[in-house]
């Protein structure tokens, strides 16, 4: 009698463990896992076993918490004592999430649903990286004299954004060099943006943009890849007028045209999520976040694929 009061309160429950395979999974890739569910000391019925996915990102000190995906796993069972089930678990990565870097984070929050008890919970954090191709492109851009800023892989508001500073050959005619991507099946759309060093007079906008799309077959080789980023930027400057960045403005950002609306963007997930909060809203708006660039500048650049701790 005493055993089935204390289980109740929670001691001497049943409890479950997510076991996955690895924590480190590219965006579109399956997890695989299983879930581990050990009786206590008495027999206890399950209403059921569920797991969220969830993405936590921090501003100034605060964080915010969505969750992504709600999985349920299994209906009602009883679990005897000291009774141990396995449950497989599977479950496919959206492309169009946001991949971890400081201060955006996921984890998985699996909860055992204990009847007439206090549920047991547990949580697995995972590290989401982009696929090969998108890792293919940010070594293009280095081999094509580019260095990647202090900011990069920021949350826009509307998807995440990757800036770029040059340090050789397009030193002297660019400031900087911004995109964000799309991961399709056939291969990456960019919506690229050139942000020019100057302008010849009467020309107006200094910022330039242009979607191009580039298949499997290039984004397997980075030199072939780098030829092809080095052509479309050298366009884009030679005919600047082609690719005015206000055909893709909404009026938001800290260049006034973030949000493009790239179909399948990384980070339009969480846009969704966020229902439409602007990032700089809560860094306190499009002067600060310019500083913050700038300030990055000096710093030089930064990798965040190399690692690094994500946990908040």
């Amino acid at each position: 009698m005493l055993k089935k009061f204390m289980a109740k309160l929670g001691v001497g429950s049943a409890r479950v463990d997510l076991v996955l395979r690895k924590q480190e999974v590219s965006l579109g890739e399956v997890i695989e896992g299983e879930f581990l569910v050990e009786g206590g000391k008495v027999e206890q019925k399950i209403n059921h076993v569920s797991v969220d996915l969830n993405l936590k990102i921090r501003v100034k000190s605060q964080d915010f918490t969505k969750t992504i995906s709600s999985i349920p796993v299994t209906s009602s069972f009883t679990i005897h004592p000291n009774e141990k089930k396995i449950l497989p678990f599977t479950y496919q990565l959206p492309l169009n999430l946001p991949i971890s870097r400081v201060g955006m984070s996921y984890h998985f929050a699996t909860r055992l649903d204990i009847a007439a008890g206090v549920d047991n919970l547990d949580h697995d954090h995972i590290q989401v990286i982009p696929p090969q191709r998108f890792m293919n492109i940010i070594q293009a851009l280095e081999a094509s004299g580019f260095r990647e800023k202090m900011d990069s892989g920021k949350f826009n508001g509307y998807s995440q954004e990757f800036e770029f500073f040059p340090t050789t050959v397009f030193r002297d005619r660019i400031k900087e060099v911004e995109f964000e991507a799309a991961i399709e099946e056939q291969g990456i759309r960019l919506l690229l943006e050139v942000d020019m060093a100057s302008l010849p007079f009467g020309l107006g906008e200094k910022e330039l943009k242009r979607e191009v799309f580039y298949d499997n077959e290039l984004l397997k080789d980075v030199q072939s890849l780098s030829v092809a980023l080095q052509e479309t930027i050298e366009e884009m400057l030679q005919n600047p007028q082609a690719h005015p960045a206000s055909r893709y403005s909404r009026g938001h950002g800290h260049h006034g045209h973030h949000g493009s609306g790239l179909a399948g963007a990384m980070g339009g997930f969480a846009a969704g999520m966020l229902g439409g909060m602007m990032l700089e809203d809560l860094l306190g708006g499009d002067e600060e976040m310019e500083t913050a660039a700038e300030e990055g500048d000096d710093e030089g650049g930064f990798d965040f694929f190399d690692g690094g701790d994500d946990e908040l």
